[in-house]
C-alpha cells in the first residue's frame, strides 16, 4: 500500500483502493495533532507493514465511515485499533449500527480544531463528510459523493448502467445516481459544498484522483453552483 502526501508538508495522505465494483476508492489520513491520527473510509486489505507505516506516524484514534457505505474496512481498522473511536453522520449511524462492529458515535462528537474540521453533509439519505484540513498555505478538502472523478465507469453492473445513463462517469463529474438517489435536499447540501470550498482548496474525492489544479477546483465549484 502507497500513501500519498497529497501536498508536501501537509500532514494529510490519501491511498486509493478497490471495494467490489469500485475499483477507486480513496481512504483519506490527516494528523489531527502532533501525536494522535484520524482515517476517513478506511482501506481494506491492509499488511502488517501498511499499518506499521501508519504507526510511525503516530496513534490512531478516529476511524470515520464518512457515509453508510463505505464501511468495509472498519473491522479490520478497529481490531488494530482496539482504543480508537469509529464515527459517522448522524444519517448513518442506524444501519452502521447494526452490523455488528464496534458502535459508531455521530461525527459532531469528534472534536475539530482550527487546523481540521469535519462537518456533516445534510440533506441526504445515507449521510455525508466534510472534512477540512488547514496546515498549508491551500486548504484540503475531503468531500465524498457529489462528485466524482472516475477515468472509467464502476465496473458493477448495476451501478455501470446507472453512471452511464445519468452520464454520471467517467470524468470529473456530478454523481447524478447519488443525487437522485440518496439525497432529501438538494439545496441545503449544495450550499454546505459551496462553503467548504473557499480559499481555492486542494479537493480530494471519494472516487478518483486529487483535484491539485486550480482549473479543476473552479470547475467543481461551477459544477456544484448550477446544482443551485
Amino acid at each position: 500500500m502507497t500513501w500519498q502526501e497529497v501536498i508536501a508538508d501537509t500532514r494529510v495522505w490519501v491511498h486509493e483502493y478497490s471495494v467490489p465494483g469500485y475499483s477507486q476508492v480513496n481512504a483519506l489520513f490527516v494528523l489531527l495533532d502532533e501525536y494522535n491520527l484520524a482515517v476517513i473510509s478506511p482501506p481494506t486489505q491492509m499488511s502488517a507493514d501498511d499499518f506499521a507505516a501508519i504507526d510511525n506516524k503516530g496513534c490512531v484514534t478516529a476511524l470515520i465511515a464518512p457515509h453508510s457505505g463505505h464501511y468495509l474496512g472498519q473491522a479490520e481498522w478497529q481490531a488494530r485499533y482496539p482504543d480508537a473511536q469509529s464515527y459517522a453522520p448522524t444519517a448513518a449511524l442506524k444501519q452502521l449500527n447494526s452490523l455488528g462492529l464496534r458502535p459508531f458515535a455521530p461525527l459532531s462528537k469528534l472534536p475539530s480544531t482550527p487546523e481540521v474540521e469535519f462537518r456533516e453533509v445534510p440533506g441526504t439519505v445515507k449521510g455525508g463528510t466534510l472534512a477540512i484540513v488547514n496546515y498549508g498555505r491551500r486548504p484540503i478538502v475531503y468531500l465524498d459523493e457529489l462528485v466524482s472523478n472516475f477515468i472509467s465507469l464502476p465496473s458493477a453492473f448495476l451501478a455501470k448502467v446507472l453512471f452511464w445513463l445519468t452520464g454520471s462517469a467517467p470524468g470529473l463529474k456530478i454523481n447524478r445516481v447519488y443525487l437522485k438517489y440518496l439525497c432529501t435536499d438538494v439545496q441545503l447540501l449544495t450550499q454546505a459544498v459551496i462553503d467548504a470550498l473557499n480559499n481555492d482548496p486542494v479537493i480530494v474525492l471519494a472516487h478518483g484522483k486529487p483535484l491539485v489544479n486550480s482549473e479543476d477546483v473552479m470547475r467543481v465549484r461551477e459544477l456544484v453552483a448550477s446544482l443551485k
